[in-house]
């Protein structure tokens, strides 16, 4: 599609007023509705969004010129001096190219990475777009991003606290968005050491504060005229960078003072965007639409809000963009790039600021998502506002990944809280549920262990508990803990009150586990070397996985100020991240990942409903309690076929009416089988039982303890199941070849090779594979969530095991045709 040969004078005010904002071919979302199917926000998926950023990115290379690269061919003059401005487009459509992970090596890319390099920009979004170029490339390019920086120091007219459209130091027009994208240029550079003077933060932050509207919002010239919500996001993305460059330290200490101005000025321009957030238009102007999502995408970022009022900025988003960007073909599963806004031959055409604006929000705005921060509002949950922010951007610079961080609020439910790895709770006060509890912890983890004993012995029924205090808030934590999550809690201040409170939630969510103090091994100090005074630090483990991890130590002291510099406690939280993101491979943002069981009924009364007991023991026999019923609950949406989950007492396992079809015996440790228990399973393997046996977390001894004792009852080795129907598929309905196969990366290190072989083994007891042995861990990779230190299967390749498995005992006790 040709670039028009000249732009008209009257649009280009309005063009680098967004720095390439839409232009009059541009219609309102309200007109030309597309002919087209369309993906509904809540059908995108991340492949939808990465196929669009794959057509755009081929669609801006077509676009390309060998001469002047995304310019337009000429410049018209105004008295502006918007002709300025060369370069600017170039600027932009490279920088969107860098963010969608072009390299600037790429032939493609290079020649106008060179071209900006050399050429002599004289205008203010030319250059501060291109200081961003800058400061995502290598250190050599380091010269040119502190020459863009002191052209923009010595552009900065004091008298606007802000910038006119050329480097004019004397300018006397107000103009938020030349505003905004100085000062982004001045924090790029900031950001890779190349800061600048305070007092221009200063002014920056005192001139979008004195212009605020009294709703919270910002218009374009600072004027009487209504707010918009292009300049709404520019004025919050400047407050944010200024909150981290005057007023981190103003948080460290606590407790913290009233609410001051600049926080004042941030929460109310918040509030205008819950309440006035358009997904589909830019809300105050019905122009400069993709101007204005990118920066939402920038304020949902820095703020760590996934929502504004009822909407998922990015989702909804992405949706919008898509649908006017970009056509979806189901059967090639491709995206291409429409000529017109929506495939509407009527409406504008798509320029090449529509699609750079459109890739930087669809690229950045994808990033995964590496830490919750979760929000108690009873509870002191914000002392330091920008300590998970900050946090995220050292795990980024470290790992040279794009990560990102959202708040999640507590009454959301834990369902939303799974969509990061990792959830950070810091505070100087208590939980404020464990009040009035009057509960002894520590005689609940004897009651408990006592309860087992008996339970084991037939003594009490399996589904007896002990009796503790019902805590909702409680309830939901553990449930996002049993679903594979992990809860980093720091203690803030000087007193101990909150940590004591998280360790009480342990001892009373868990008190068959104890706490104890992690040593200098531990992997919290070695995934990647720390270096300097060793951050001490508790944990909470269900023996596969730490549950939680405390920090005593007020960390997050460090994370919310740019002024103190401890590399240790950064890189200790950086490798809790780590561990709880099977080293930093969290899943992207639409990703979704297993989330918890909302049908936790049993089939009752089908005839053809298969039954599984886990069989209960004197140990950890339950370390992942919610992992079976995860892969049930997927099986049926599947498959249709009915899944019965019971608990069943292993020493009594010959006695239990029906009998089970499976019986999955789980642990971590070494288990010293009773005489009534290995009674109890050579009676039910006789009578044509199948027993699977799984070290949960793979790394435990607990399998290999296991069949030495099974190898001795049977009078049978171990033998592999590589050639067996059980793995083959073979023969059976439905069953599938698992002849290959992929495991954990930490199984891989474990191995020291990469292997693609099931490991499954199995005792032969009448020529049938009935007891069934797995050193790997399949239990834990059944909840859909990474964990560095977990020897097995893959999510889909245990479930796929687990499912064949259930169909050769299908297929074993059918009648023989």
């Amino acid at each position: 599609m040709p670039e028009e040969t000249r732009i008209p004078k009257k649009h280009l005010r309005a063009l680098w007023c967004a720095l390439a904002a839409a232009l009059l071919t541009v219609q309102s979302p309200a007109t030309a509705q597309d002919e087209l199917p369309q993906i509904a926000a809540d059908a995108l998926t991340d492949e939808h969004v990465l196929r669009a950023i794959e057509a755009i990115v081929e669609e801006l290379y077509t676009r390309k010129d060998a001469e002047h690269f995304w310019d337009p061919p000429r410049w018209s003059y105004n008295p502006h001096g918007d002709e300025n401005q060369t370069g600017g487009y170039t600027a932009l459509c490279a920088l969107a190219l860098l963010y969608a992970g072009e390299s600037y090596q790429n032939p493609r890319l290079r020649d106008a990475i060179d071209d900006l390099e050399t050429s002599g920009m004289s205008g203010t979004y030319a250059v501060a777009i291109r200081a961003h170029i800058w400061a995502k490339l290598p250190q050599k390019y380091h010269p040119n991003l502190e020459k863009d920086q002191q052209w923009l120091i010595d552009g900065f007219s004091e008298r606007v606290r802000g910038w006119g459209y050329t480097q004019q130091p004397n300018a006397s027009r107000q103009d938020q968005s030349l505003r905004q994208y100085g000062a982004l240029g001045l924090w790029e550079a900031a950001k890779r050491g190349v800061e600048c003077d305070a007092r221009y933060w200063r002014m920056l932050e005192e001139a979008y504060i004195e212009s605020q509207l009294a709703d919270g919002g910002w218009n374009y010239r600072a004027n009487s005229s209504p707010p918009r919500g292009s300049m709404t996001a520019a004025g919050l993305t400047v407050l944010f960078i200024t909150q981290d460059y005057l007023h981190a330290e103003e948080s460290v200490k606590l407790p913290r003072r009233v609410e001051s101005r600049h926080q004042h000025s941030i929460d109310l321009a918040l509030k205008w965007m819950a309440e006035n957030f358009s997904p589909t238009q830019n809300p105050g102007r019905d122009a400069d639409f993709y101007y204005y999502l990118y920066g939402v995408e920038r304020v949902g970022m820095a703020s760590g809000y996934r929502y504004f009022g009822e909407h998922d900025w990015f989702r909804e988003g992405a949706a919008e963009l898509i649908r006017r960007l970009c056509n979806w073909d189901e059967p090639t599963r491709t995206m291409t790039v429409h000529e017109h806004v929506g495939g509407n031959a009527k409406a504008g055409l798509i320029r090449n600021h529509h699609l750079a604006f459109a890739l930087m929000f669809l690229s950045r705005g994808r990033s995964p998502i590496a830490i919750n921060k979760l929000q108690i509002d009873e509870l002191h949950w914000n002392n330091r506002p920008r300590d998970v922010a900050n946090l995220t951007a050292f795990i980024s610079d470290s790992t040279e990944t794009m990560v990102s961080w959202q708040i999640v609020d507590f009454a959301a439910g834990p369902e939303t809280w799974l969509d990061a790895p990792m959830l950070y709770l810091a505070s100087d006060k208590p939980l404020p549920w464990l009040g009035e509890t009057n509960v002894n912890p520590q005689r609940l983890a004897v009651e408990a262990r006592k309860l087992l004993g008996q339970q084991s012995r037939g003594e009490q029924p399996v589904d007896a508990v002990i009796a503790k205090p019902n805590i909702p808030q409680l309830v939901a934590l553990k449930t996002y803990l049993d679903h594979g999550g992990l809860l980093l809690a720091v203690n803030e201040g000087a007193k101990r009150s909150f940590a004591d409170s998280i360790e009480e939630a342990g001892r009373i969510m868990y008190p068959q586990y104890e706490w104890r103090n992690l040593p200098p091994d531990h992997w919290a100090y070695t995934l990647a070397p720390v270096h300097g005074r060793r951050v001490p630090l508790k944990g909470l483990s269900n023996g596969v996985r730490e549950l939680i991890i405390i920090s005593p130590m007020d960390i997050s002291r460090t994370f919310q100020s740019r002024a103190i510099s401890d590399s240790a406690q950064e890189q200790v939280a950086a490798n809790v991240y780590f561990y709880a993101s099977e080293f930093n491979a969290p899943k992207l943002r639409l990703i979704a990942l297993g989330k918890p069981a909302t049908n936790t009924a049993e089939p009752a009364g089908e005839a053809n409903t298969f039954t599984i007991s886990r069989a209960l023991y004197d140990g950890n026999w339950d370390a992942e309690p919610v992992a079976l019923r995860q892969w049930r609950n997927a099986v049926q949406s599947r498959f249709g076929q009915p899944i019965r989950v019971t608990t069943v007492a292993l020493s009594a396992l010959h006695e239990t009416k029906p009998q089970p079809n499976l019986v999955i015996v789980t642990g971590v440790d070494p288990h010293v089988f009773t005489v009534q228990e290995q009674l109890a399973i050579e009676a039910y393997i006789k009578t044509g039982g199948t027993i699977l046996f799984e070290t949960v977390g793979g790394v435990g001894e607990f399998t290999t303890a296991a069949e030495k004792v099974l190898e001795e009852l049977f009078k049978a080795p171990p033998q592999s199941l590589f050639r067996q129907a059980i793995i083959t598929g073979d023969g059976i309905t439905e069953a599938m070849d698992l002849g290959r196969v992929q495991y954990r990366p930490f199984a891989l290190q474990t191995f020291g090779a990469r292997e693609t072989t099931p490991r499954v083994r199995a005792i032969f007891v009448d020529d049938k594979p009935r007891v069934l042995l797995s050193r790997e861990d399949v239990s834990h990779a059944l909840l859909d969530q990474p964990s560095w230190g977990v020897s097995g299967y893959t999510t889909d390749s245990a479930r796929n095991l687990l499912l064949n498995i259930v169909r050769w005992v299908d297929h074993a006790s059918a009648p023989q045709q």
